[in-house]
């Protein structure tokens, strides 16, 4: 069967005229020629784990190696200097290979610039190749976005035409070319280039699909990208633009259910995966064994649904013996296996604490406060509204909502270095790291 099946595919071949044959597309090679390829090279999966460097350097997530032991390390390993904030220690020579650098450019070079480089002149439907080049160009923006704020200094409108920033990798770039770094500001400008091109397409739609990019997120970005370069009109604008069309904050008290993870009937607090309404991209990870600072943990109000009721090791056994066998600390350590973040997106949350933010630093506290308690209302279980008697009370608020939102995300860094260049915002970051030490008698007992 084999043979003739080779021979009656033979015969067809040699069937086909020759100008047939020479049309067929070389084997192996990626031609990304029709809208239709451009379309599922866009599919990309998007993600980064939660326990990033950008967690552990605000204090928000703990590795899952002994701190103990990192903390009095001889010989320094890079987790070891994030966790004690040792900014004596020589980084650069222990770098070789920062998941969160290689996955943004990544993306950037091999889903948002192979799609701006072949939509044009790919073969297909228009209107989804106006699509496809506004997700693109979307998504470029938004990750050198990241990028500049994690490897470059936060957006200074004073220094920020000399500040050393990034290379913006293009589409047109040469391959045997070295990149060149470009300022901060001429990243933020080319950031917003990509995202008002992407714009006046007019081609994006209001509900994409799963993990991609729709008009609310692309306004999304633009007011983040506005926030950071302190034009706080522009950003309340672009927040409202994106709340226009995606305003739902989701409530977490619909987010219980009894424990699935053990089936021990306990009320365990859920984000399943790719459901909710207030995520606009999404790159998910889940919050199974990641541990929580005390810090962070104590951030939360009392009441909050997720302090209450995510399933934890303390939780579970009624000790941390979780968290402390990682990590040889007391602290919770998540045990959820339903409960998702995106550690790369943005959800109209982050539009409502924009605005918030836009307001306060006008003087307009209660309606900041309006804003803040919106989000409060669906996170807390007895629920009661909270005023502000001046500004600064008010941006206490929202940097305590703003943490216990984002922690699971690069937000949480970024509007840290936003915020510690302004003196009137500025804040000395301190952490207390505590734990057991054995002794032992002369029997070796403990």
């Amino acid at each position: 069967m084999k043979r003739i099946y080779a021979i009656i595919i033979g015969l067809a071949l040699l069937a086909g005229s020759c100008s047939d044959f020479t049309e067929i597309d070389p084997k192996g090679k990626n031609i990304l020629n029709r809208v239709e390829d451009l379309d599922l090279l866009l599919n990309y999966e998007y993600y980064l784990r939660i326990d990033n460097k950008q967690a552990l350097l605000v204090n928000d997530i703990i590795p899952r190696e002994n701190v103990p032991n990192l903390l009095t390390e001889t010989i320094r390993t890079l987790n070891g200097i994030y966790i004690s904030w040792d900014e004596e220690a020589d980084r650069a020579a222990l770098v070789d290979n920062d998941d969160t650098y290689r996955e943004l450019y990544n993306v950037i070079g091999k889903v948002a610039n192979p799609v701006l480089l072949n939509v044009d002149a790919a073969s297909g439907d228009r209107t989804m190749a106006n699509r496809l080049k506004a997700e693109a160009l979307v998504l470029r923006g938004w990750f050198h976005y990241l990028l500049v704020n994690i490897y470059a200094k936060a957006y200074d409108p004073v220094t920020a035409a000399t500040d050393p920033g990034i290379v913006y990798a293009l589409e047109t770039d040469e391959m045997d070319v070295p990149n060149e770094k470009l300022t901060v500001g001429k990243v933020y400008e080319m950031i917003l280039a990509d995202v008002d091109s992407a714009l006046n397409l007019g081609s994006l739609p209001v509900t994409p699909g799963d993990m991609r990019i729709g008009l609310p997120f692309a306004y999304a970005v633009k007011a983040k990208v506005l926030m950071s370069m302190r034009n706080y009109v522009g950003a309340f604008e672009a927040a409202g633009e994106c709340l226009a069309l995606k305003n739902t904050i989701d409530d977490y008290h619909n987010l219980l259910q009894p424990a699935t993870t053990f089936g021990d009937g306990q009320i365990e607090f859920i984000r399943p995966y790719l459901t909710l309404e207030e995520e606009m991209f999404e790159s998910p990870d889940y919050l199974m064994l990641q541990i929580f600072t005390q810090d962070l943990w104590d951030a939360f109000e009392e009441g909050h649904l997720v302090k209450d009721s995510l399933l934890t090791d303390i939780r579970i056994y009624g000790t941390p013996q979780q968290a402390y066998s990682l990590c040889g600390l007391n602290v919770p350590c998540g045990y959820a296996m339903n409960t998702y973040y995106s550690p790369l997106g943005l959800t109209t949350v982050d539009m409502y604490l924009t605005q918030a933010e836009c307001y306060i630093r006008e003087g307009k506290v209660t309606e900041a406060m309006d804003l803040l308690n919106q989000i409060r209302e669906k996170r807390l279980v007895n629920y009661t509204a909270i005023t502000a008697t001046s500004a600064e009370e008010a941006f206490g608020w929202l940097k305590r909502i703003s943490r216990t939102e984002n922690f699971a995300t690069l937000k949480n860094f970024i509007n840290l270095k936003r915020w510690n260049t302004e003196p009137a915002y500025q804040e000395t970051l301190r952490k207390t790291i505590e734990w057991d030490v054995n002794t032992y008698d002369a029997e070796g007992n403990v």
